[in-house]
């Protein structure tokens, strides 16, 4: 997109240069300079320019529509800043009012039928992160916890090599990349572990109330201990797995970090009755 492409978007959209700049919280000299250019604008500014243009036709066409705007929604239009658990209880608000209000279904129902908005413009690893949450949630259900706690624990072991070779400055040789990439799959395996867990014992726990949060952290801890514990009492010499002494401290231990993550990552909401 050129600055004279996008001159004529803005006048296809009926936007000013101020409205323009507004809505992207620019100076409108610095959108002024964008209209001058006769190169192609940068790619990640080109893709911030589609969302905001098209978002534009969107009110336009659904104040065209002739639907009515919902009052509630109108009085909720505030959206919590800096506060992740305050956003998180506003989405969840704002989607149980929607299911809800005859009117957003009716506002829902007529947006469906109008052309798909861009993607929302994000950097390069908000964009990474999104589409692997749209691969997760393309996976059966029964398999998403698994595929989330094998990225979670795969990630965090690669992280945690990552750091390890900065701060040591070891040179790099396929000997380290084949230890770096074991850590990384018994990272993986251990998650999938943890998450197969997860998605069986969860729908029974859940009918447990606040109990089953901490049954479900329990069971998730202990599954990934035993992922790796049950084997190297079978392939190695380690004590601590060979002896009832090291079981018993595994299991005590495990209960503990089972509470903590029970109470972290399960407990249930007085609002959505369940994690």
């Amino acid at each position: 997109m050129t600055g004279l492409e996008l001159a004529q978007r803005m006048s296809v959209t009926k936007v000013t240069l101020d409205e323009l700049a507004e809505s992207l919280n620019r100076h409108r000299d610095e959108v002024s300079s964008w209209l001058a250019s006769e190169r192609s604008l940068p790619r990640g500014l080109v893709r911030e320019l589609e969302w905001h243009l098209a978002v534009r036709v969107r009110d336009e066409q659904m104040r065209a529509s002739g639907l009515p705007s919902c009052p509630w929604q109108e009085a909720h239009s505030d959206v919590p800043q800096g506060d992740t658990k305050a956003l998180e209880q506003y989405i969840a608000e704002i989607d149980a009012h929607a299911k809800t209000c005859p009117i957003c279904e009716r506002r829902a129902a007529y947006a469906a039928t109008l052309p798909p908005l861009p993607p929302v413009p994000m950097g390069p690893y908000l964009r990474f992160l999104g589409n692997v949450a749209l691969a997760v949630g393309r996976l059966p259900q029964w398999a998403r916890p698994a595929a989330v706690g094998g990225l979670l624990i795969g990630g965090w072991t690669l992280v945690r090599a990552i750091i390890l070779v900065a701060v040591r400055r070891a040179p790099v040789t396929p000997k380290l990349l084949l230890t770096v990439l074991a850590a990384l799959g018994l990272g993986i395996y251990g998650g999938l572990v943890g998450g197969i867990a997860y998605a069986l014992i969860r729908p029974p726990s859940r009918r447990l109330g606040r109990a089953g949060d901490y049954v479900t952290g329990i069971v998730c801890v202990y599954a990934y201990l035993a992922a790796f514990g049950i084997p190297a009492a079978l392939f190695t010499s380690e004590e601590m797995f060979r002896s009832t002494t090291g079981w018993v401290i595994l299991l005590i231990v495990g209960a503990v970090f089972g509470v903590v993550v029970g109470h972290s990552w399960f407990r249930t909401s007085a609002s959505d009755g369940g994690a």
